[in-house]
């Protein structure tokens, strides 16, 4: 007997639920993301051939820029809480819960303590950037050194609220025209015997190989 053919026809494949998830995702993606806040202060870091990544989180960042300014910053908002609370409880500043908000939202702080309440009563991105261009950052100098208080702050939370006792990794980031002076002062403070960091990463930029 012959065989019988079975007629040929191309599947056809009803994208439509398709069509709808992926404008589901994307409407989810819109509504949930969060867009990270303006840099306070451009850096224009030196090239290296080092390709050694830089960790995301559970970092603390200090950065140096042109003008010798020094900024204090880090990833987890957990931490970022803690610490300006913690500040503004040892110099008896009282900060609103909106104002310590803001902070933990911020990036990179750059203004001494005492200007933190008005610092932070800025709404405006623009504002903010007006003070950080008139700051002279965070002071460092022997007398007044806030610098030391941030890093060691943030050193004994981050320490309280790990599963052991451990220090967050630490970065520094320094403009390619700072003056050495500066980031010998910062590494030195890094170094003081109640902070104790004698490793940290260098923040660069990749430099291409040249065949």
């Amino acid at each position: 007997m012959p065989k019988i053919k079975m007629p040929k026809s191309s599947p056809s494949l009803d994208m439509t639920p398709m069509v709808d998830l992926a404008f589901l995702l994307v409407t989810f993606f819109m509504l949930t993301a969060q867009f990270r806040p303006e840099e306070a202060v451009a850096v224009d870091t030196p090239s290296s051939m080092s390709q050694s990544p830089i960790p995301t989180e559970n970092m603390m960042t200090i950065i140096v820029d042109s003008a010798d300014r020094v900024f204090w910053d880090f990833t987890d908002k957990k931490v970022r809480k803690a610490v300006i609370e913690a500040i503004a409880l040892n110099h008896k500043l009282t900060l609103s819960p909106e104002q310590i908000t803001r902070f933990v939202n911020l990036n990179a702080i750059g203004v001494p303590i005492n200007v933190l309440p008005q610092y932070l009563d800025l709404n405006s991105p623009t504002e903010r950037k007006i003070v950080d261009k008139a700051s002279k950052g965070i002071p460092i100098d022997s007398v007044n050194n806030q610098l030391l208080e941030w890093v060691r702050t943030t050193q004994l939370i981050f320490s309280s609220n790990a599963p052991k006792p451990t220090n967050p990794l630490v970065a520094l980031k320094g403009d390619g025209n700072v003056k050495y002076s500066t980031m010998n002062k910062v590494i030195k403070i890094f170094q003081s015997p109640t902070v104790k960091i004698n490793r940290f990463k260098m923040i660069t930029d990749l430099e291409e190989t040249r065949m």
